[in-house]
């Protein structure tokens, strides 16, 4: 039995049908699709959550996101992850991210991690962002860290590096910003960093979050010239053949597509919904010595990480294999109703917090070809549809939500404890904020918009 070095590349909010490795129109991810041809790309994976926090937990544990129930109000316990199993094998383990609900979060994910860096206090100006919202560095600088610590490790690693580029505020480096122009990107600095509420409000019109997509595709090419940085510093260090390399999305990202339930809000950014582009997601796997390319119709799941780990970086597992298929040909995702500081936001601006405040709950099964059927449930409403390719659908209609409830509380699933309440719990209370500009009617006037 050979053991491997282990790669887990997330770029986070990035759905699939912006990545030309799966048919986009623009060439946002052009290395991924070099990278394609010696790897396994799934053209049916889909995020077990529409945000970080639990489909991380899902990734790293294995269970699926209502059987562990994990959010950013309670801490994950010791012991169940996937890269502490690792570790107590001998591996040493990192994670590298700028997202806080990662590093610096009473979650406790870093915790799972011998070693995690997050956010610094200085760094070099070369990392800087293409805009005035982020204090942070770009992903190259968290790129050139993950391969520093490679460089010092004198045994197998296993190492999560989270790219916040494709997060929004979208600000990706000239070279990389193809599509925007200086009116888009004026607009989202006009709009501030969370502009989510503004849009389900009806108070700003949808077509302006299609905007936002222009600066949005950038940013995806710059986290393929990131993720280039990557596999080419384990080249050049000669560990990639050594290497199970995985990169995804962890949730995708709305711009305003609308929805087939009615009672449903329309897709926008990410956290709230049943739409595609927040949970198909693209899957890109490389296991170690892996030369011929394969596309993969199969139904998959990011839940099945920490099997593919165990299947092929330890070394018992077939390298051309679709570890990340379902065995069963069904996938579930969920989302939990928002926590009490949304909703004060959601009142505050809309009016009403009930739209928002409902669980989702989706099915997903497999079909023949490159289709997925869906059942997705968001309350009391429901609707079935065939998934085609990247976002196409046929044969929808409404269904009885009790179809979808029933799946998830069959005995085929079981809740698991891993995970302890946090009492009181305060820290980023205030993430939920819109930073609107008050004066951003008479900014967008002038700026061509209205």
């Amino acid at each position: 039995m050979s053991r491997h070095n282990v790669l887990l590349v997330v770029a986070d909010s990035l759905r699939a049908r912006s990545t030309s490795v799966l048919g986009y129109r623009r060439e946002t991810t052009p290395f991924l699709d070099a990278f394609a041809e010696e790897a396994t790309v799934y053209t049916q994976a889909r995020s077990p959550s529409n945000w970080t926090v639990p489909s991380h937990v899902s990734m790293f544990t294995g269970h699926e996101v209502h059987e562990h129930g994990v959010d950013h109000t309670a801490r994950l316990d010791a012991g169940h992850t996937i890269f502490e199993e690792l570790a107590a094998a001998g591996y040493d383990t990192g994670l590298f991210s700028d997202n806080p609900f990662l590093t610096d979060h009473e979650s406790g994910l870093d915790d799972v991690f011998q070693t995690a860096i997050g956010s610094p206090e200085q760094y070099d100006s070369a990392y800087e962002t293409n805009g005035s919202l982020g204090d942070w560095p770009n992903g190259f600088w968290y790129a050139d860290r993950t391969l520093e610590w490679v460089d010092e490790r004198e045994s197998e690693w296993a190492a999560c590096i989270n790219l916040m580029d494709t997060h929004r505020p979208y600000e990706p480096l000239a070279e990389y910003d193809e599509w925007s122009d200086e009116r888009s990107r004026d607009m989202q600095e006009s709009m501030g960093f969370k502009w989510h509420w503004e849009f389900l409000s009806g108070n700003l019109s949808l077509g302006f979050a299609g905007i936002l997509e222009q600066i949005y595709d950038g940013a995806v090419r710059q986290a393929d010239a990131i993720f280039e940085t990557l596999i080419r510093g384990l080249d050049e260090r000669g560990v990639l053949d050594d290497t199970l390399v995985v990169f995804a999305g962890d949730h995708g990202e709305g711009f305003g597509e609308p929805t087939a339930i009615p009672e449903e809000p329309p897709a926008v950014s990410h956290r709230i919904g049943t739409h595609e582009t927040m949970y198909h997601v693209p899957l890109v796997v490389r296991a170690p010595g892996q030369r011929e390319g394969h596309r993969v119709t199969d139904l998959a799941t990011l839940s099945r990480f920490p099997d593919a780990v165990r299947a092929i970086a330890l070394g018992d597992g077939n390298a051309d294999g679709p570890a990340f298929a379902s065995p069963n040909g069904t996938v579930v995702a969920s989302q939990a109703p928002i926590g009490p500081a949304m909703r004060e936001e959601a009142e505050r601006v809309c009016g009403d917090a009930a739209p928002f405040a409902k669980h989702v709950r989706l099915v997903y099964h497999d079909r023949p070809g490159d289709e997925v059927r869906k059942r997705a449930a968001c309350g009391d409403s429901a609707h079935e549809s065939v998934i085609k390719g990247c976002g196409g659908t046929v044969e929808d209609g409404d269904i009885d939500a009790a179809v979808v409830r029933n799946h998830f509380d069959s005995d085929r699933y079981a809740d698991v404890d891993i995970a302890t309440p946090l009492d009181g719990y305060t820290e980023f209370e205030d993430a939920s904020d819109t930073q609107f500009a008050g004066d951003l009617d008479d900014r967008l006037e002038a700026l061509g918009y209205k």
